[in-house]
C-alpha cells in the first residue's frame, strides 16, 4: 500500500473484536515514549482462540455428559466380578453421590449401583429413597425393584404411603411388581386405596405380575383379594348412582 493512502485494512472476522485488537496493538503501544502497557500475557491470541472445552484439560474434571455416559455403561455391564474391585468402585461411587450437586448424575449413580452387592451400595440406595430430587427417588425405586428382597418391599412401600410426588409413587408401585414377591401385595393394597387412578392402575398391573391372578381392571376385586376376601364381580352402577357420585 502506498504511503499516505487512506485505504482501510480489513481484519479477519475472528481478529476484529476489541479485545483481540487490543492484544495485537499492545506491543506497539508499549514501544511508544511515555507508555508502559500492562502485562497482557493471559489475553494472548492463543488463549483467546482456544476451544471452550480445552479449559478443563488437565484438571481431571469430566464434562457432565461424559460422566453420564460412563455411568450408563457401568449400569449396563454390571459391577466388577472381583469382590475387592466391587468394594472399591462402590466406595468411590458412594463418595461421588454424596458430593454431587447435579441430581441427574446422582440418579445415574444410583442406577449404576443397583446390582452392587456391597454394604456401601445398599447405604447409598437407602439414602436415595429420601433424596431431595424426585428424579433420584425414582431411580432408587427402580434400583430396589431390581434388587428385590424384604428391604426392597419395605422401602418401596414407604414411598407409596409417604412420598408427595405422584411419579415417585408410580415408580414405587412398579418396582414392587418387579420384585416378583407376593408379599408386595400388602403395600400395593395401599396404592389401591389412593385417589389417583393412575396409581391404582399401576398397582393392578403389579399385582397381576406378582400373583398371576386375573381380575381385570376392577379395583374393588383386587382390594378384596389383597384383604384376603373372595373377589366378587362388582355390580354395575346405575346412571342415577353415577350421577349422585358426581355431587
Amino acid at each position: 500500500m502506498k504511503v499516505g493512502s487512506t485505504r482501510s485494512i480489513r481484519l479477519p472476522a475472528r481478529l476484529s473484536s476489541p479485545i483481540v485488537v487490543l492484544v495485537l496493538i499492545a506491543p506497539l503501544l508499549g514501544g511508544c515514549n511515555g507508555f508502559s502497557g500492562p502485562s497482557l500475557g493471559w489475553m494472548s491470541p492463543s488463549w483467546l482462540m482456544k476451544p471452550p472445552e480445552a479449559a478443563d484439560e488437565g484438571t481431571g474434571i469430566k464434562p457432565p455428559h461424559e460422566r453420564m455416559a460412563e455411568l450408563r455403561a457401568l449400569a449396563k455391564t454390571g459391577p466388577p466380578t472381583s469382590p475387592d474391585q466391587q468394594q472399591r468402585v462402590a466406595r468411590e461411587l458412594a463418595e461421588e453421590f454424596r458430593g454431587e450437586e447435579d441430581p441427574l448424575i446422582r440418579a445415574q449413580i444410583v442406577w449404576a449401583l443397583a446390582k452392587f452387592e456391597t454394604d456401601e451400595a445398599a447405604a447409598v440406595l437407602r439414602e436415595a429413597t429420601e433424596d431431595s430430587s424426585a428424579d433420584v427417588r425414582i431411580a432408587a425405586c427402580r434400583a430396589w425393584g431390581d434388587r428385590a428382597g424384604p428391604e426392597a418391599i419395605q422401602l418401596l412401600g414407604q414411598r407409596i404411603s409417604g412420598d408427595t410426588n405422584a411419579d415417585v409413587r408410580l415408580a414405587a408401585a412398579r418396582g414392587l411388581g418387579e420384585t416378583g414377591d407376593r408379599s408386595a401385595a400388602t403395600p400395593l393394597g395401599v396404592a389401591l386405596e389412593d385417589a389417583d387412578p393412575a396409581l391404582q392402575y399401576r398397582a393392578v398391573l403389579s399385582l397381576r405380575k406378582i400373583t398371576g391372578k386375573r381380575f381385570g381392571n376392577d379395583v374393588n376385586r383386587w382390594r378384596q383379594y389383597v384383604n384376603g376376601e373372595t373377589p366378587t364381580t362388582s355390580q354395575p352402577m346405575s346412571i342415577a348412582q353415577r350421577l349422585r357420585g358426581l355431587f
